[in-house]
């Protein structure tokens, strides 16, 4: 079966070929973008609106139409994700959609990327439980490694967060997984590691997961942490995870390949190799279709350690 792009989809993106999650559907449930924290790493760019409050930021019933839509061709997906250009527990009636996922279409699993900064409230811990993987972040164990990185709304506070985190594992009996974020010079010493270590010994997660710069981020500042210091942390870690590149999954894909391009780059930026392993098409074919992308002024690009990534403009 072709999984069918269309450049009219607004909600969903993809499918993906994911490092964690194999091949993934997207589902964005907010405008680019509003966050709970303003990570000087993140992919998706600066926040525009640094915010704790929930709302339906875009319509559910458009978002399961979509769905609805995309699904009707029988796609072969590992997950179907709720990510994206924002924090997307800030949208209060994702539980609503998990439920109509978990009820309309049961064969396929549903995996939350959140930051993790929501779970505390019991109303989202509700909302998520029967998500069958939820990915939180956790990148700082200090107060001022916190504030630095993430840059959180006021409202937000450290020791609360990572309570909520405890509670929530308590309580949900799935797949949790935990993604530590390092950064040059902030979060790769000793005393960071330790904190972080300690909490994860509180919270069990089934998958530790390290990352660091490999995309172009918000703040042009940012280092990667070195390939064998990120080893050395991984062993401190003991079962942790380095996140790699994705294995290429061949796929057959139909439709306006622009189109799905420049909503693919809008909200992860790629490498002409990576859009080649999505569309399994060749990189010199990927980076015909990027650079003519380019040239028109749909999305942009920036030269990073791993090569040319392109990314949306908007």
């Amino acid at each position: 079966m072709k999984n069918k792009i269309n450049s009219g989809y607004r909600y969903i993106f993809g499918p993906v070929p994911s490092r964690r999650l194999g091949v993934s559907l997207g589902v964005d449930l907010l405008p680019a973008k509003i966050c709970t924290l303003d990570c000087i790493y993140c992919e998706c760019g600066k926040t525009k609106t640094l915010t704790t409050c929930r709302k339906e930021y875009v319509p559910s019933d458009k978002v399961e139409s979509e769905i609805r839509d995309y699904l009707s061709g029988n796609p072969g997906l590992d997950y179907i994700t709720f990510s994206g250009s924002g924090e997307p527990t800030l949208h209060s009636c994702i539980g609503e959609l998990i439920n109509f996922l978990k009820c309309d279409y049961p064969r396929y699993r549903v995996a939350l990327l959140t930051n993790g900064t929501l779970l505390n409230e019991p109303a989202v811990l509700k909302q998520v439980l029967d998500a069958d993987l939820v990915k939180v972040s956790l990148d700082a164990g200090l107060v001022e490694s916190f504030a630095r990185i993430n840059r959180p709304h006021s409202a937000l506070e450290l020791s609360k967060i990572t309570d909520g985190l405890i509670n929530f594992r308590n309580i949900y009996q799935k797949e949790l997984w935990v993604e530590v974020f390092l950064v040059k010079n902030i979060n790769d010493n000793e005393t960071e590691l330790g904190k972080i270590k300690d909490f994860l010994k509180l919270i069990r997660p089934d998958k530790i997961h390290l990352n660091t710069l490999d995309r172009p981020g918000t703040e042009s500042w940012v280092e990667a942490v070195e390939k064998s210091v990120m080893e050395n942390i991984a062993g401190y870690f003991e079962d942790a995870l380095i996140i790699g590149r994705p294995e290429s999954k061949k796929s057959v894909l139909s439709g306006d390949i622009t189109g799905f391009i420049t909503a693919t780059v809008k909200r992860r930026p790629c490498t002409a190799a990576d859009v080649s392993r999505i569309l399994n098409i060749t990189d010199d074919e990927a980076e015909k279709y990027l650079e003519f992308l380019s040239e028109k002024g749909k999305i942009g690009k920036k030269i990073m350690p791993r090569g040319v990534f392109y990314f949306g403009t908007e």
